[in-house]
């Protein structure tokens, strides 16, 4: 089985490609598109290379929509041909541009972990800082909203599959044929785990 998941930023897609990797037995591939993490990537020949890496069986792939490819919407359609599955995941603007705001600024001082827990800074950020990445993100939906239509695929959100709720989490693995335990399913995606930490709670 090869499974594609194609997502936004601040999505819950790792947690998602480690839970399918994990109860599926499948090699996992985080973002191999993401020129911070290859620095040899070659873009004019991004899709021939793809094809070439790509295990034959047995994989799940986990690509953010925001790759710095000029032509990414025909790049995403060639390459999901090469997939059994494939899933498109979204959040709202608001929780995925709070987080990436936060991720962001963070950076500038700390070194990055894009996976640790984190809270609202109790000061917020500037109406510039958030408005700029709320701008970025609604671009970047929109990107996913516009990959949805042409493969005639429907998104998945992430407000669902971390619900906790398991008629929506069943929902999910049904829509995608996944024959997958729902009791540990739910327990891999349990919004305890959720990164974002609030006061007076523990998840």
């Amino acid at each position: 089985m090869k499974i594609l998941i194609i997502s936004i930023p601040r999505s819950g897609s790792t947690t998602l490609i480690r839970t399918l990797s994990k109860m599926l037995k499948l090699k996992a591939i985080h973002e191999p598109f993401n020129e911070s993490i290859y620095k040899d990537l070659q873009l004019d020949t991004l899709l021939v290379d793809a094809v070439k890496n790509l295990p034959k069986d047995a994989v799940v792939v986990k690509s953010l929509i925001s790759i710095n490819i000029t032509n990414w919407k025909n790049f995403f359609k060639g390459y999901s041909k090469l997939f059994d599955k494939v899933i498109l995941l979204s959040r709202t603007t608001k929780d995925a541009s709070e987080s990436f705001a936060y991720q962001q600024t963070k950076n500038e001082t700390k070194s990055p972990n894009w996976h640790h827990r984190w809270r609202y800074p109790e000061d917020g950020f500037s109406e510039n800082e958030i408005g700029r990445w709320t701008k970025w993100m609604v671009k970047t939906k929109k990107n996913l909203e516009i990959l949805s239509k042409e493969l005639n695929i429907e998104i998945d959100w992430y407000e669902d599959i971390y619900s906790g709720d398991k008629k929506k989490i069943t929902k999910f693995l049904n829509k995608h044929k996944l024959d997958l335990d729902i009791s540990k399913f739910s327990e891999w995606v349990n919004p305890k785990y959720r990164l974002r930490q609030f006061k007076k709670t523990i998840i």
